[in-house]
């Protein structure tokens, strides 16, 4: 899972809604960084790749597989400190 995925699976708008809510902030961090902003082109180009690559009706199905995996690493971490005892 790339940054682009984990932006899509984390914003419940995908990556377009996480655009409008943090794309102002981004800038307003990065003004003395030379820094592209996140322009409605951009964000409308990330979005139609992200939703040919996992459409709006698989969106809560891989949100779900990600979330057993993270549940998965969780799991196997606290296994490993337990065996490190």
């Amino acid at each position: 899972m790339g940054p682009f995925e984990t932006i899509d699976l984390n914003a419940p708008d995908g990556v377009a809604g996480y655009a409008r809510r943090y794309g102002p902030a981004f800038h307003a961090l990065f003004q003395d960084v030379r820094y592209a902003p996140w322009d409605d082109a951009l964000v409308d180009r990330v979005e139609a790749e992200r939703r040919e690559l996992l459409p709006d009706d698989r969106r809560a199905g891989r949100e779900a597989w990600r979330d057993r995996r993270l549940m998965a690493l969780i799991a196997h971490k606290k296994d490993l400190s337990r065996k490190d005892l």
